[in-house]
Parts: C-alpha cells; sequence; structure tokens
C-alpha cells in the first residue's frame, strides 16, 4: 500500500479511537511510524507525540464545548504531568533505542491489561466525586507518573489516566475521556518540549510530511469518534482495543528484536 494512504487510514483510525475512548493513540501511532513506514524507533516516539498531541488537542476542545472537561483534575494532572515529562526528558533523550521498545512493549500489555479490566469496572458512569480534602497527593503522583511515562516511550498515558479518573476521582465516563484527552495534550506538549530542549531532535529524523497528515487525519477521526461514543457500547470498545493494544505491543517488539 502507498505510504501516503497508510498514513491517511492510520490517522483516521487512532483519531477515531482516542474519540471513542480517550486514549491509546500514540501505543497504535508508534508502531505505524517505527514498523510499518520504517522509521527509527526514536523518530516514531516523537512523531507519535506530536500526532497524539495533536488529536488530543482538538478531542478536547471538542470535549470542553460540550462541557465534559473537569478543569481541577485537569490543573492537578497535567501541573504534574508537566513535572514528570521534564524530569524524564534527559533520560529519555539518552536511552538506548531498544530498550525503549522494550517498555513501550511492556506498557502496550499493562495498558492492554488495564483496559481489558476496568471495561467491567467503568460500565456504569460513577456518579459520586469521591475527592478527599487536602492535597490530593495519590492525583499528583499518578499525573507525574504519567507524564514521565510520555516523556520516555511518547505515550499519552490515557489507559492510566481514564481507569484513576473514574475510580480514584468519581468521575462518570464521558467527563473522565473529555479530562483525559485534555491532559494528554498538556503531557504531549511538554515531552516534546522537554525532549526539545535536551537535544532530542539532534542526528534524530522526523518525518514532517508523514506527521502532518496523520495528525489532520486523526483530527478528523476523532470527531467521528466522538459522534459514536455514545453509541457503541462502551465494555465492547475497551476490550476491542485491549486486544489491539497487545497486538500492537507484540508486533512492534517482534520487528525490532527479531
Amino acid at each position: 500500500m502507498d505510504e501516503l494512504w497508510i498514513e491517511i487510514l492510520a490517522g483516521l483510525g487512532v483519531g477515531t479511537g482516542m474519540g471513542l475512548v480517550g486514549a491509546g493513540g500514540a501505543i497504535f501511532t508508534v508502531p505505524v511510524f517505527g514498523v510499518v513506514l520504517g522509521h527509527p524507533s526514536k523518530s516514531a516516539f516523537l512523531e507519535a507525540l506530536a500526532v497524539t498531541g495533536t488529536v488530543a488537542a482538538s478531542s478536547g476542545a471538542w470535549s470542553a464545548l460540550r462541557g465534559r472537561v473537569d478543569w481541577q483534575r485537569v490543573i492537578v494532572f497535567g501541573g504534574a504531568g508537566i513535572v514528570g515529562s521534564q524530569l524524564a526528558a534527559p533520560v529519555a533523550v539518552r536511552m538506548e533505542p531498544r530498550l525503549q521498545v522494550l517498555l513501550f512493549t511492556l506498557v502496550a500489555f499493562v495498558a492492554a491489561y488495564r483496559m481489558w479490566g476496568s471495561s467491567a469496572g467503568t460500565k456504569e458512569p460513577a456518579r459520586k466525586d469521591v475527592r478527599a480534602p487536602g492535597i490530593p497527593w495519590k492525583s499528583l503522583a499518578w499525573g507525574t507518573a504519567i507524564g514521565a511515562l510520555t516523556s520516555l516511550i511518547g505515550v499519552g498515558g490515557g489507559f492510566i489516566l481514564i481507569p484513576t479518573l473514574v475510580l480514584l476521582e468519581g468521575l462518570p465516563m464521558p467527563n473522565a475521556i473529555g479530562t483525559s484527552l485534555v491532559v494528554i495534550f498538556i503531557n504531549a506538549a511538554a515531552g516534546l518540549f522537554g525532549q526539545w530542549l535536551n537535544g532530542a531532535a539532534e542526528g534524530v529524523p522526523f518525518d514532517a510530511r508523514a506527521t502532518a497528515i496523520m495528525a489532520a487525519c486523526g483530527v478528523v477521526g476523532s470527531f467521528a469518534g466522538g459522534a459514536l461514543q455514545h453509541r457503541i457500547p462502551q465494555v465492547a470498545l475497551r476490550r476491542i482495543f485491549a486486544v489491539l493494544l497487545a497486538a500492537a505491543g507484540a508486533w512492534l517488539a517482534v520487528r525490532v528484536f527479531a
């Protein structure tokens, strides 16, 4: 298949998925760049961050217009994510590519497990805000860890963030998805900035054309996913995505280590 069609179809698929479940963008985008298009691992991680951040920005803005973003949680998780991404950026720039791929594969399997397991737990949206008074230390810890993960392997962390927002924070699923998308955008932007500050662009090719095409198609797909969000059972969606996540991680690992 021609590379242009791969970029278009992959972008539409990733965007639709993010619009549907608010997660999984970069975990699918990294294998597309790194395996299907044959880009170096370091390049694939940076390109995936750019695509994911762009799609999350558009989807998050749409969710905000519909009143489905909890801005207090955005400040907590997004602020902590910025700190985590900057702390991890120097490590990410110097990390050996095969080690990044291995870590990415492990995260993909963990993400698949959490998506599969949380599908039953999030079938009915939470209705009660369970925030405790005082400083939200658990939320800050999770936000920092997700931000660090964003820098290290180019993922937005929605697969961790959404169950956290539902189970720990008590948000209804639509609000958890909208809030997650805004935080993913913040993490992706902070991750790219942190890596740029630490010299990630030096000697690492960045395919701006492919990235722009996938990002633009991803934005279009995200609106389609958002429109379909309430017409498809979330349990089925998250289990399908769990299988695809595990397959994507295994596929990338086999191609790199075989």
